[in-house]
């Protein structure tokens, strides 16, 4: 009678342990992606300034598709669903005129958002860095960090950026080629707001300047995941993650 309670009692704790895994993997997912492939801005997902078109690819790479989203200043457009706390986002990008691009975070409207630049060659405002930013009530406010590894990005060549945005208000960032998996992305920067200013909200863009006469950039697969979940393949040769709803096809 006591083996067979030894045994009960672990397979007991063998199926807790089993429903614990299952609920940890229940909030391991995706939460939004864009390939902008559809040749037009989703305004069920994005709430769009005026300068933003989808445009044709020009560059030639395995991870960019047909359409690529184009942003000529404007201000900020903010996605139509705010997301949590914390997250991973995910963004291939290339600078154009400016040198810079300006992500978006944790927005509750143009005027109240985390805004955070990569600051390339060709931009006049700290270049080779990551410029943390926080508006609140329209008023900016700015703390750039250089480039971590010393590595120089250039204007007009594509790369891909990710953010892992954490609770306490702690961000780091990592850049890589074009395409790049987590395993080849470098970390550059990280920063912590201690004004504690936006605990949640909308991801979008931001660059500054009128249409076609202001900064300049272009946005390609763009993915918010749940934070340290793989979007990448098992297999390497496909060329693009999987699990990213086979962006590109």
């Amino acid at each position: 009678m006591q083996f067979t309670g030894i045994k009960v009692y672990t397979w007991q704790v063998i199926l807790i342990v089993i429903l614990m895994l299952c609920v940890g993997n229940s909030y391991a997912e995706i939460l939004f992606q864009d390939d902008f492939e559809s040749g037009k801005i989703d305004e069920g997902r994005w709430a769009p300034q005026a300068s933003w078109l989808v445009e044709n690819s020009d560059d030639e790479h395995d991870a960019l598709g047909k359409k690529v989203l184009d942003v000529w200043g404007g201000g900020v457009g903010l996605s139509a669903d705010d997301f949590p706390e914390e997250f991973d986002y995910y963004a291939d990008f290339k600078t154009m005129e400016g040198g810079l691009t300006g992500f978006v975070f944790h927005g509750a409207d143009g005027n109240n958002i985390y805004m955070h630049q990569v600051s390339t060659a060709g931009s006049g405002h700290t270049p080779q860095h990551i410029r943390w930013h926080r508006r609140i009530g329209g008023g900016w406010a700015v703390e750039p960090g250089a480039f971590e590894d010393k590595e120089n990005r250039e204007q007009n060549v594509w790369y891909r950026v990710k953010f892992e945005i954490r609770k306490n208000y702690k961000f780091t960032a990592y850049l890589g080629d074009v395409g790049a998996e987590d395993a080849d992305l470098t970390l550059v920067s990280e920063w912590t707001d201690g004004q504690k200013s936006f605990e949640k909200g909308k991801i979008g863009f931001r660059m500054s300047g009128g249409n076609r006469a202001g900064e300049h950039a272009q946005y390609d697969n763009v993915v918010v995941a749940t934070p340290g979940f793989d979007i990448f393949p098992v297999e390497p040769k496909d060329k693009l993650a999987v699990t990213w709803g086979k962006l590109k096809e």
